[in-house]
């Protein structure tokens, strides 16, 4: 096939949108959809090839496997090596297990399998801090290129002059599964081939429209100049538009994707040849240099601009100076890696067994490094500064938790102690949820809630056992306190979310009790000010007249680290080189936090049954700095929930309310907020 200047282009194009957006998301929000750029590409070019090889009689399936070999091994094995080693020196134990355990999957082609099942959604903290992260792409297009030359070359030979109009059917049918998976299963979704294929097809098919088998068949040129030309501008248009507009509120992946894939269809059809203007352009030699360092660029720009942010951060610099250094090192990395490494290896000529030996002792020497760094059994706390830390909030989980198991395998809990789950019914919410008459009669008191309902829930259990008061959990993960049908991975329909909402109205109305503890991780819920006093307000108006007390709980602060970090092995790495406990400070939503308490505080005026606790205060230094342990209790599980022993600092305050709301009379007390004493 004749080489194409402008497709480099097109290359250049994506990997900088990329690279923005990675290293300032606010820069470039939609920057992400240059991976999309690069997958209606591949589909074009790789089926390009194939067809022109098969038309001249000269195809070979080992010789096109043999030449993805060299073209992508090489540089991936050299990369997970270098993330083994930069991981292994600076960052903390179990964070380089987890690289070495990302890296045996990402050179078997396997990255968007492990993060499908590990780090969960694109735009999660886990999945932010991985520094293989971005391989999820390449192991779908990997993934296709093991499959398509063998169904290229069967329609060639059954069905050759409908070759395009199955890749269209195809094309078709992978689009409404992604539609359809976008709302049902949005992280497998975005991930895995199935659903994402019909990008690569959408190239695919192009190809096959102007790559036709026999000479007599229809191809989509002689399209007049001016039509490609205006094809062509409007199609880059819409590849900005996404760059631009695009972005996770989007519902992506879902028919916001046609945006970005179709417009890089428009300029592929406009470009291929080298006839506009847009292909002289593309052709310019700054982006045709940019485009043959797109690969080693993605491959290496990624991993150590999340090493910079997190070295950044661990030294008080801002998160943008430590990504903009660690893209820039980056850069010049994958240049080094172009130069010394992709480009000498995948040279076809006199040598080229021996450069097969030197990629299969590369790949050998990689994935024995992920191996022996996966084998470290790493201690989080290996000299016992702090008493293990205890978690029994699942026990109380009033619906479907997930699965306990993952979440326990999970490296930011691998210190921490969760209790066996007893059998039980995963709608135990459809029977009044988690119920202890510990007084006998109805609940007096009701816990409703996400996790962070959870988290108190034990503490609350044995203030109601103590002072021998029935006491009802609703809480339930993932699902907010307030009555809005939230649709989840626990409710994952409409009609059970409205039923669950529904469910915990009928309890209150039949218990009336003594006192509802509303507990949630208000700064995913808060908004603007507004819009959380409007939810609070419609919330109370229901609930306040079927309580005598309503308990609105304040957040704990929540820590910078600790969603992709174990934070106890975190602060425990970092007093070997301080002197004292490590500083460390709340995260970016700590102003919608407070923000949230002085509408529930400000709310009080108006519900005369409702109380703030307090509950964040103890948990803040003097400086604004988080109080994350005392003596040997550690108190924070992972960035946001508390221990068991985190819990029980706020003992007394909750001991406080509750026993208030048991003995309030009819006529409720002055409000206010509840101080921890």
């Amino acid at each position: 096939m004749p080489y194409s200047a402008p497709l480099d282009g097109i290359r250049a194009v994506a990997i900088l949108a990329v690279l923005i957006f990675h290293i300032s998301p606010a820069a470039l929000k939609g920057g992400f959809t240059g991976v999309d750029v690069f997958f209606v590409l591949s589909g074009f070019l790789i089926t390009s090839i194939v067809l022109h090889d098969i038309r001249d009689g000269s195809f070979s399936m080992r010789e096109f496997y043999l030449r993805r070999v060299q073209r992508l091994l090489p540089n991936i094995v050299v990369t997970v090596l270098a993330v083994l080693l930069l991981w292994t020196l600076f960052m903390p134990p179990s964070t380089a297990v987890q690289a070495g355990r990302h890296g045996l999957w990402t050179i078997f082609n396997l990255s968007n399998f492990y993060i499908w099942r590990n780090l969960g959604g694109y735009w999660g903290d886990a999945a932010e801090w991985a520094p293989l992260m971005h391989t999820w792409s390449l192991g779908v297009e990997e993934q296709f290129y093991l499959f398509f030359p063998a169904f290229l070359l069967l329609l060639a030979r059954v069905q050759s002059a409908r070759i395009f109009v199955w890749l269209a059917a195809a094309t078709v049918l992978s689009l409404g599964l992604c539609l359809y998976g976008s709302k049902a299963h949005p992280v497998a979704t975005f991930y895995l081939l199935p659903t994402r294929v019909w990008e690569l097809l959408i190239g695919a098919a192009i190809a096959a429209h102007r790559t036709p088998l026999h000479n007599d068949e229809s191809c989509l040129y002689p399209l007049r100049p001016k039509l490609l030309d205006a094809m062509g501008w409007t199609g880059l248009g819409m590849i900005f538009v996404g760059f631009f507009v695009i972005d996770e509120a989007n519902g992506f992946p879902g028919l916001v994707m046609l945006v970005p894939v179709m417009g890089t269809a428009f300029v592929l059809a406009s470009v291929a040849d080298g006839r506009t203007r847009l292909a002289r352009l593309l052709s310019a030699p700054i982006m045709v240099v940019t485009g043959k360092l797109s690969y080693s660029l993605y491959l290496w720009h990624w991993p150590l601009i999340t090493l910079g942010k997190i070295q950044a951060d661990l030294h008080g610099v801002p998160q943008l100076a430590g990504a903009a250094a660690g893209g820039l090192v980056g850069i010049l990395l994958a240049c080094a890696a172009y130069v010394g490494v992709e480009k000498p290896l995948r040279q076809r000529g006199p040598g080229r067994p021996r450069r097969f030996a030197t990629i299969a002792v590369g790949f050998c020497i990689a994935a024995l490094g992920s191996v022996l760094v996966v084998s470290q059994h790493a201690v989080p706390d290996p000299d016992h500064h702090f008493d293990t830390p205890s978690f029994h909030g699942l026990l109380y989980s009033a619906g479907r938790g997930g699965d306990p198991d993952r979440v326990t395998r999970a490296s930011r809990y691998s210190d921490v102690y969760f209790p066996p789950l007893p059998p039980r019914a995963d709608d135990a919410w459809r029977t009044g949820g988690i119920i202890h008459l510990y007084g006998g009669g109805s609940p007096k008191v009701v816990v409703m809630g996400d996790s962070h309902a959870l988290m108190y829930s034990r503490l609350i259990d044995d203030i109601c056992r103590e002072m021998g008061v029935s006491v009802a959990f609703l809480g339930v993960d993932q699902t907010p306190v307030f009555f809005t049908a939230a649709v989840n991975e626990i409710f994952p329909s409409h009609r059970e979310a409205h039923e669950f909402d529904e469910t915990r109205r009928k309890w209150l109305r039949e218990w009336r009790p003594e006192a509802v503890l509303i507990i949630d991780r208000w700064d995913s819920l808060a908004g603007t000010s507004d819009s959380f006093d409007e939810k609070l307000r419609s919330f109370l108006s229901e609930v306040s007249p079927l309580a005598s007390r309503i308990l609105f709980v304040a957040q704990v602060p929540v820590a910078k680290w600790g969603e992709e970090f174990n934070l106890r092995e975190l602060m425990i790495w970092r007093m070997r080189t301080e002197r004292d406990l490590p500083r460390l400070d709340p995260d970016r939503n700590e102003r919608v936090r407070k923000q949230a308490v002085a509408v529930a505080e400000a709310a009080t005026a108006d519900f005369h049954n409702l109380r703030v606790l307090r509950a964040d205060l103890p948990f803040y230094r003097e400086d604004g700095s988080i109080r994350w342990a005392s003596g040997r209790s550690f108190f924070y599980a992972d960035d946001d929930h508390l221990t068991d022993a985190g819990a029980e600092v706020v003992h007394r305050l909750f001991r406080s309310a509750i026993a208030e709301a048991h003995s309030a009379s009819s006529t409720s007390s002055a409000p206010g907020p509840m101080m921890p004493p």
